[in-house]
């Protein structure tokens, strides 16, 4: 009880990101923790796309920011990592009612400890198809079949946790190119 923020300090909290967010640090911080899963909603726009993904769009990343900005406060940010990911992409054409049906093709951002940072990783051809990656260096190489792929990226994220040797990651096996997202 001694990290969780009270009601009042959660009530002023208005982005919905940050409350999560500030209550999964807390358990953090009393080491019961060392991963929180925090949800946004808002994005899956099958009408009005636009106007839409405007206003998600800017509550998600202002509650990124304010949970980054927390980290810093709570002196964290060393220890921290943030990933922002979907489950999906939207489609680049519009539908009839002028929203967006689901995409294969979605993006991830990584902020914190043990990012490098200033780099993209991975592309899209102009039909935001997914184009070949090689998987040494992080290249986009259009000669190459294999592409960014949700097991990867998990393979990469067990080792950057240091996991990926643990019994659970035993139980759960997943098998696939390992990236090095981490450096």
């Amino acid at each position: 009880m001694q990290f969780l923020p009270g009601n009042d300090v959660l009530g002023r909290a208005q982005n919905p990101l940050l409350r999560q967010g500030m209550v999964a640090l807390a358990a953090y911080q009393a080491g019961v923790t060392a991963a929180a899963n925090l949800a946004v909603g808002g994005f899956d726009t099958h009408g009005q796309h636009d106007a839409s993904q405007a206003v998600a769009l800017s509550r998600l990343l202002q509650g990124v920011d304010q949970l980054m900005d927390r980290i810093d406060m709570l002196g964290l940010s060393d220890r921290v990592t943030v990933i922002v990911g979907s489950d999906f992409g939207r489609t680049p054409s519009y539908n009839a009612q002028m929203g967006k049906d689901h995409w294969s093709v979605t993006s991830m951002l990584l902020l914190g400890a043990g990012v490098p940072g200033d780099r993209v990783i991975g592309a899209t051809t102009e039909g935001q198809r997914a184009r070949g990656l090689d998987f040494t260096t992080l290249a986009v190489s259009d000669g190459s079949s294999r592409r960014l792929n949700p097991k990867s990226i998990h393979l990469s994220l067990r080792r950057f946790a240091g996991v990926e040797t643990a019994e659970v990651a035993r139980q759960f096996p997943l098998y696939g190119d390992r990236l090095d997202l981490f450096g």
